[in-house]
């Protein structure tokens, strides 16, 4: 089976069990409880205005008179609606503002007394406005605007739906983030969606392009025949009081109304007729997990593109968490990828697909027991081929903003070991250390105990294995249940119920790879030189740099980031990844996350472009193989958040306009993750010496899609064909709105031509 009818199995298996409310609230005058209520405060949080579908105007008069002939014929039509499909209408441009009438078609009778049914779409938008209604029903008259159903977008990509017959009576809503498509390959595009509303399962879904985003179950099932004197069927907007809302602009290119509620593989086959990028990981793949963040992607020698992420179980939060480094590759130039692998794992909990509650409470729930590894950096030494990956490895309960200051290493007799403690001391002594051969030494005695540990850092005491019960976590409510299975798992020092126990700080974890990931060297703990300062010192994500000419041709670099005497650093290594020395970049302590990444130079000097806390990306220079580093000068024409995003940088193998260049990744905005852009830098030798012999011209920019499209952490790759692959997370990974969202990790080909096709700063 190839990997899309895998993709489209898994989906359906994930489907059958995926209960998914996403900023669900209701108000039911007979109290009937919901199976899930969300706060009010998620619906549909829209640009930096956060204004709601439900409440855009100023509140009419409730007591409008309803005829009780308006509810009579719709009690009528409900009796009689034939099964099947009740209206079809094909390729309806509208004019943003005027909306589009379905009145007069065949089946609009029928439309407006749905008890229940099917609708899908197709559309093509040209509009920015923040929401765009595709398709609605509803009572138009004055004092009744708040009596309608609508279908709508947002121009972040967003994909909802409003049910409601003033706020008193019910209003239903549903939505999730980051869903659609409006700019593919310089091309307004389009997007297919459905809505199921279910009457027998009482529950409403949503689709999108082949996948199922959202689900509402509700105790008091409602549709449009709920809604009080339903008098419109309109495209394109929806009719309050007389006047078009929420005005969509673009092309209909098909709609169908069917009054039977269709099933979730027909409706991801149907709307699956419109995709744009391809997800290498997956929720419901073989990793287990639904949730997907922090791409590296990079072209070996030998011409295999291989690809790294982190498989998220809690949802997307960072660590501390359950989180996995999930691997694949592709052998023909990124069109097929292989079932991914976990070359970092841990066992301490389950992994398993759990959706992740998105409401204001459940969205902040933490695991807080597992280990974790997160932020993969690929790396291949071309002369020897091998690959490494390297990972920030957190012991159980750690994550950056908790970490404990310290290496988690003692020296002993001028050699550095990882230092242990023993579960049952007091005060919290780490008095043991691992040695040679994995021997773990009481340093009180310097003698060696019955216990060690193998490849793994799983314990043995007198060559026999040692075992703990791995960890459960379910959902009660809003409270998160952490609970030991009868599962046996191997006892890791980095698990929370080890009977030695790691240091409570991040470490540095590699492994290499001489078969490119089809077996992984063992565990290897790199950072010894970690700063006894240091509260964190990790890796920033994506690839790491072989020097390729030059005095220091061959040397290997990983770039870091840390908290105490610097905030940006790199480990590198002359002799191809045996060991490694940690430099610092700066002498800057504000703690700002200066993830980077390395390019070179036509000499074999290096520049590096790193997230700041500045509105801006920084570039630094080396001409000593990246042992020291110049100041930092902000990139000019490029806009970032104060927070800023990591980006990605890479080398190109061939001149552009007869030049060497370099082509860098990120958002381009300054009030959220949005507005991906691809620039191409132009390599300019300035006649100078030292590290300004080189300059930048940032010629070319590229709109991976509008300006209101989330686009956070992404690497690049040149492809073995030349195209330039982009793995990247398509949403704002900073948006609270925008947690926990699956399969936004989007992996999409550009050629240079398309690259090059838009003038500067488009």
């Amino acid at each position: 089976m190839g990997r899309i009818g895998k993709k489209a199995m898994a989906i359906a298996l994930v489907s059958a069990v995926m209960v998914t409310p996403l900023n669900v609230c209701a108000t039911v005058e007979n109290q009937e409880q919901q199976q899930v209520t969300q706060g009010a405060e998620d619906i549909a949080v829209i640009d930096d205005a956060q204004e709601t579908v439900a409440a855009d105007e100023a509140q009419a008069d409730e007591a409008a008179a309803i005829t009780v002939e308006g509810r009579e014929t719709a009690e009528e039509s409900s009796a009689s609606i034939p099964e099947g499909i009740l209206m079809e209408k094909n390729n309806v441009d509208i004019a943003e503002g005027q909306g589009y009438s379905l009145d007069q078609e065949a089946g609009a009778k029928y439309v407006k007394a749905m008890t229940q049914g099917t609708i899908i779409l197709s559309y093509k938008s040209t509009s920015e406005n923040g929401i765009q209604s595709l398709f609605s029903v509803g009572n138009s008259t004055a004092g009744n605007q708040d009596r309608h159903f609508h279908i709508y977008i947002t121009n972040s990509g967003g994909i909802g739906i409003e049910l409601r017959n003033t706020d008193g009576v019910f209003n239903y809503t549903l939505d999730r983030p980051a869903s659609v498509r409006a700019l593919y390959k310089g091309e307004r595009v389009f997007n297919t969606v459905a809505l199921k509303a279910d009457a027998a399962n009482k529950q409403c879904r949503l689709f999108a392009n082949g996948e199922l985003l959202a689900t509402l179950d509700k105790d008091a099932f409602k549709f449009i025949s709920d809604i009080t004197g339903v008098d419109n069927v309109t495209l394109g907007g929806t009719k309050r009081q007389g006047k078009i809302a929420y005005p969509f602009g673009g092309t209909i290119g098909d709609i169908k109304v069917y009054s039977n509620a269709l099933s979730d593989e027909e409706l991801i086959q149907a709307t699956g007729v419109t995709t744009y990028g391809e997800n290498i990981f997956y929720a419901g793949d073989v990793t287990e997990s639904n949730y997907f963040r922090i791409p590296s992607l990079l072209t070996l020698s030998t011409g295999t593109v291989i690809s790294a992420a982190d498989a998220r179980y809690g949802g997307t939060h960072d660590s501390k968490s359950k989180i996995n480094i999930a691997f694949a590759k592709s052998t023909d130039g990124g069109n097929t990828w292989s079932e991914p692998t976990l070359p970092l794992k841990f066992d301490d909990y389950i992994a398993k697909n759990i959706d992740w509650p998105r409401d204001s409470v459940g969205k902040n729930v933490q695991i807080q027991g597992s280990a974790s590894y997160i932020d993969p950096v690929l790396l291949e030494d071309k002369l020897t081929k091998r690959i490494f990956l390297f990972a920030d490895l957190m012991p159980a309960g750690i994550g950056s903003s908790n970490a404990s200051v310290g290496s988690g290493f003692k020296e002993v007799n001028g050699k550095k070991y990882l230092k242990l403690r023993w579960h049952k001391d007091a005060g919290r002594a780490y008095d043991y250390t691992i040695r040679e051969k994995g021997v773990i030494y009481n340093d009180a005695t310097n003698q060696p105990t019955e216990f060690r540990v193998d490849g793994e850092y799983n314990l043995y005491q007198h060559d026999t294995n040692l075992t703990c019960k791995q960890y459960d976590y379910n959902f009660s409510g809003n409270n998160l249940i952490e609970s030991k299975t009868d599962v046996d798992v191997n006892m890791n020092i980095f698990y929370k119920n080890s009977v030695f126990k790691a240091f409570p700080t991040n470490y540095l974890a590699m492994r290499y790879s001489d078969d490119e990931g089809a077996s992984w060297s063992d565990l290897d703990i790199v950072s010894s030189f970690k700063p006894e300062v240091s509260k964190f010192l990790v890796v920033g994500p994506g690839i790491g740099k072989q020097i390729s000419t030059g005095e220091n041709a061959g040397r290997l670099l990983v770039p870091l980031y840390s908290k105490s005497s610097a905030e940006l650093g790199f480990m590198y290594s002359d002799d191809h990844g045996d060991n490694w020395t940690y430099v610092e970049a700066d002498n800057l302590t504000g703690g700002a996350t200066a993830e980077a990444q390395i390019v070179e130079m036509p000499d074999g000097s290096l520049k590096t472009y790193l997230r700041t806390g500045s509105n801006c990306i920084a570039e630094v220079t080396s001409i000593d193989g990246g042992e020291t580093w110049s100041d930092r000068v902000p990139l000019q024409g490029i806009s970032t958040t104060s927070y800023g995003t990591q980006l990605s940088v890479i080398n190109y193998s061939q001149p552009i306009d007869g030049k060497p260049a370099i082509i860098l990744s990120s958002p381009n905005a300054t009030n959220g993750r949005k507005n991906g852009k691809i620039w191409i830098g132009l390599v300019n030798d300035t006649g100078n010496t030292g590290i300004d012999k080189y300059s930048v011209e940032w010629k070319y920019s590229y709109a991976v899609d509008t300006p209101q499209m989330g686009y956070s952490y992404s690497c690049l790759a040149e492809l073995p064909d030349g195209q330039v692959g982009l793995l990247y997370e398509k949403y704002d990974s900073w948006s609270r709105n925008e947690l926990h969202l699956k399969d936004i990790l989007k992996f999409e080909k550009y050629s240079i031509s398309e690259l090059t096709g838009q003038a500067s700063g488009n």
